[in-house]
C-alpha cells in the first residue's frame, strides 16, 4: 500500500476556507450553543485544534487528494509540453497597427519641444530687450544733445534708440497677435476625448466556497480553458467535498463531543464537593 500523500503548502488555503465553511454550518453552531460555548473564543479554539491536526484530518478525504494531484500534475505537464504558435504560422498573420510605445511617446513632445520653444522665448525677450536698448539710445543721446559736444555720435545715438523703439512697438504687437490667435484656437477646438476601457462586469460568486485553480504558469498566452482543466476543477470539488464531510466535520462534532463530556465531568465533581 503506498502511503496517503500529505497536504501540500498550496492546498493548506484550500484547507483552511473549508474549515471556516465548516465553522459556520448550523450543525457546528447548534452544538455550541446547547454546550454554552457559541462565542468567538471556542470557535477560535476548535479552529486552531483543526489547524494543528490538519495532516490527521487531510487522511480522511486521502483518495480523492491523490486524484487530484494527478489531475493537476498532468494538466501542468500537458500545459508545459504543449506547442506554441509555428514561425510560419506567425510571419503569414497579418500584422495589425500597433500602439505607439511608451518611449515614442514620451519622446514625442521633446522632438518639438525645441521648434516650439523658441518662438516664445524671442517673442519675450525681443521687445524687451529692444524697449531697454531703445531707452539707452534715447537717454546717452539726449544728454550728449544737451551738452552740445559729438553732436554726430547724439544723432547715431538717437537714431539707434528709435531703431530700437520701433522694433520694440512692432515685436510686442506681433506678439500679441500670436496670443490672441492661440487663445481663440484653443477655446475652439474640443478637448480631446479619449475612449474608456471597457469593463468586464462582475461575475457572480460561484457557489462552491472555491474557486477554479489558476491556469499553470506555463501555457502560453491567451490562455484557452482546456477539457484537463475542467477535470482539475471536478476533482479538486470532490476533494474538497470529501474533506469536509469526512474529515472536518466528524473532527469538530467529536471535539465538541469531548469538551461537552468534560464539562459535564466539571459541573458533577462541584456538585459532590459542596
Amino acid at each position: 500500500m503506498t502511503a496517503s500523500p500529505g497536504l501540500q503548502a498550496e492546498d493548506r488555503p484550500d484547507f483552511e476556507r473549508a474549515l471556516h465553511q465548516a465553522l459556520r454550518t448550523a450543525e457546528i453552531r447548534e452544538a455550541l450553543g446547547r454546550s454554552g460555548s457559541s462565542g468567538g473564543t471556542d470557535i477560535q479554539r476548535l479552529r486552531s485544534q483543526a489547524l494543528v491536526e490538519s495532516e490527521a484530518i487531510a487522511t480522511a478525504a486521502a483518495p480523492e487528494y491523490a486524484a487530484y494531484l494527478r489531475q493537476r500534475a498532468a494538466a501542468a505537464a500537458a500545459a508545459s509540453t504543449a506547442p506554441g504558435p509555428s514561425a510560419a504560422a506567425v510571419s503569414a498573420a497579418p500584422t495589425a497597427p500597433t500602439a505607439p510605445t511608451a518611449s515614442a511617446v514620451r519622446a514625442a513632445p521633446f522632438t518639438t519641444a525645441g521648434g516650439r520653444g523658441l518662438l516664445p522665448a524671442l517673442a519675450v525677450l525681443t521687445p524687451a530687450l529692444a524697449g531697454a536698448s531703445a531707452a539707452a539710445f534715447l537717454l546717452l543721446g539726449g544728454l550728449l544733445r544737451l551738452s552740445g559736444s559729438q553732436r554726430e555720435t547724439a544723432d547715431a545715438l538717437l537714431t539707434a534708440g528709435l531703431t530700437s523703439a520701433t522694433i520694440a512697438a512692432v515685436t510686442l504687437a506681433a506678439g500679441m497677435v500670436c496670443l490672441v490667435v492661440t487663445a481663440v484656437r484653443h477655446r475652439s477646438s474640443p478637448p480631446d476625448r479619449q475612449p474608456r476601457p471597457h469593463r468586464r462586469p462582475h461575475a457572480h460568486p460561484h457557489p462552491h466556497p472555491h474557486p477554479h485553480p489558476h491556469p499553470p504558469s506555463g501555457s502560453q498566452p491567451p490562455y484557452v480553458w482546456r477539457r484537463d482543466d475542467a477535470a482539475v476543477a471536478t476533482a479538486r470539488d470532490a476533494w474538497l467535498r470529501a474533506l469536509l464531510h469526512r474529515g472536518i466535520l466528524p473532527f469538530l462534532r467529536e471535539r465538541l463531543k469531548m469538551s461537552h463530556t468534560l464539562s459535564r465531568t466539571s459541573q458533577k465533581s462541584e456538585k459532590g464537593s459542596t
